[in-house]
């Protein structure tokens, strides 16, 4: 759990409009429905707007539900990944008004104008806004900030770093407390699973290295931050900007850890990137890896072969110091057994500190999702949309029963994790009882 960015943009962007914002980040605090209730009843908002991710469906539905309950006269909005996806199923909700469809800071500002003028806004000028007009669902075009410096820093002081878990994305770190920080938006790549450019588009827009320096400076002055994590989605495809931001690091004095927890393309990395991150603080990297089938890797459409791949995780570990992180994904469609075991014994071979093996989901949105409905292998009225996490299983390719594909992750985490070299790095890595916790709670819920 980390503080929420995508809701710390919004709040900000909203105060900055005008508006007086309250954020409750209900997966920290462990909120119930009935405390959610009572913070209704306390607040009286006019606005309700939820974040929903896939797995969120059920909640914020019943989320919406209570606000509505509370005061029918409340405007309930949701966005997020799961809107972004499958907006027209999203809409089905009941009582609920609006949603936007990827990036919201220019549109939700335009929607509370709406609701509070008398025509003086249009709706169907409002970017990324799905709405219901004569019984019928409508789409208003896609909107993205094309300049992210144009946008004010997140509302850092209501997702304060220094309250959250000491367990941050990626579970590890070297020093507290960690805050997140996005430096662009964007990947132009086309691979078939991925939910990022749902959300975030194809285009490639990046903040300015002065922009990000001073985020950082602010969250170091204000919060004592000892490291920060990059959670782009394609951090490094501007290899020019990355030295720049690296020398500017250097040039400030800023002394903080850094790591790409969100992962980054190992064909955009070289020697001389590597060392600049290296020498700048960055101590720790994830990278999409995915599978160790050739023939499944192109299938993803990822512009990216295995050989590129190995050759640049071998790289990292040559050169420099920095913990390498493998992503994995388990029951891709078209997979075979063999095909998983290959990437089980390419996780071995590799020279990693850590795997994350995840069991492939379906998201809406994405290519393979709108693959396999028109292949009538899923139908989004009976998805579990409530298990769409890495471990539980609600897809598998044909041949493979589920009962099959739990054994292989099972094998896949143990083959990986239970040797002494790994298990050893893995327990000096771990630094608080929140990351000791939090790798107790993954491998009780891959071996349950």
């Amino acid at each position: 759990i980390i503080p929420n960015l995508g809701l710390g943009y919004l709040a900000s962007v909203l105060r900055h409009n005008g508006h007086t914002v309250s954020l409750l980040d209900c997966a920290k605090t462990k909120t119930t429905h009935r405390q959610y209730r009572d913070c209704l009843m306390d607040e009286q908002p006019d606005i309700v707007g939820i974040q929903m991710h896939t797995c969120d469906f059920s909640s914020a539905r019943q989320c919406i539900e209570i606000a509505k309950t509370v005061n029918g006269k409340t405007v309930t909005i949701v966005g997020g990944p799961h809107p972004s996806g499958d907006p027209e199923g999203t809409m089905e909700i009941p009582g609920l008004d609006y949603a936007f469809v990827g990036e919201a800071e220019s549109g939700l500002p335009r929607l509370l104008e709406y609701t509070r003028s008398a025509g003086q806004v249009a709706i169907d000028s409002i970017d990324g806004l799905v709405h219901r007009q004569n019984g019928k669902i409508i789409k208003n075009k896609k909107g993205a900030i094309q300049n992210p410096d144009d946008i004010p820093f997140p509302g850092w002081d209501l997702i304060d770093p220094q309250t959250y878990p000491a367990a941050p994305h990626g579970t590890f770190s070297k020093s507290l407390p960690v805050a997140p920080v996005i430096t662009s938006r964007g990947c132009p790549f086309q691979c078939t699973y991925c939910g990022a450019n749902v959300n975030t588009g194809r285009h490639f827009r990046k903040r300015s290295v002065e922009n990000i320096v001073e985020e950082i400076k602010y969250l170091q002055k204000t919060f004592g931050i000892r490291e920060f994590h990059i959670e782009d989605d394609n951090f490094t495809l501007d290899k020019a900007r990355v030295m720049a931001f690296c020398h500017k690091l250097k040039e400030e004095n800023i002394k903080l850890h850094w790591a790409c927890t969100n992962g980054v393309r190992l064909d955009t990395l070289d020697k001389e990137l590597l060392q600049n991150m290296e020498s700048a603080g960055c101590y720790s990297l994830a990278a999409g890896i995915e599978s160790g089938s050739p023939r499944i890797i192109n299938d993803m459409k990822r512009n990216e072969t295995l050989d590129i791949m190995i050759e640049k995780i071998n790289l990292i570990a040559r050169e420099t110091k920095i913990r390498i992180t493998g992503f994995f994904m388990i029951g891709y469609p078209e997979e075979t057994r063999n095909d998983i075991e290959k990437t089980i014994e390419l996780a071995m071979k590799l020279p990693l500190h850590r795997a994350q093996f995840s069991n492939f989901l379906p998201l809406p949105g994405t290519e393979i999702y709108d693959r396999l409905i028109q292949r009538k292998e899923i139908a989004p009225d009976t998805l579990p949309w409530d298990l769409y996490q890495n471990n539980r299983v609600v897809y598998t390719p044909k041949n493979i029963s589920p009962r099959e594909m739990r054994r292989l992750m099972r094998k896949a985490f143990a083959a990986f994790y239970f040797r002494p070299r790994i298990l050893w790095g893995l327990l000096k890595e771990i630094h608080s009882p929140g990351q000791f916790r939090t790798v107790v709670r993954r491998f009780f819920d891959v071996f349950r």
